[in-house]
């Protein structure tokens, strides 16, 4: 079962990822409308992928990297760093 809330960034050259899981169903909403507000108030649009598994927790990936429009700046780190902001996410595993 996976954690409520509980992120894991990666970073390598031109590449930076969060995944953020969730095991409450309330959890799901509030981490896609949240990712909505961060990418609205920064204009920074990245690949999400969200994951579910049958017991309705799961992970949502946010990567940036891998086209010319998403290499790693910057920016995709203030991405991060407002969204586990708002998610209230204080610690992390880093990869």
């Amino acid at each position: 079962m996976l954690c409520d809330k509980c992120a894991t960034v990666k970073m390598e050259e031109g590449y930076m990822r969060v995944t953020v899981e969730y095991s409450k169903p309330e959890s799901r909403s509030t981490i896609c409308d949240t990712i909505y507000e961060v990418e609205k108030e920064l204009d920074l649009f990245p690949e999400v992928i969200h994951r579910r598994t049958i017991d309705n927790s799961g992970t949502f990936s946010v990567e940036f990297g891998g086209s010319d429009d998403y290499v790693c700046t910057r920016t995709c780190g203030k991405f991060i760093e407002v969204l586990l902001a708002k998610l209230e996410i204080t610690n992390c595993d880093c990869e």
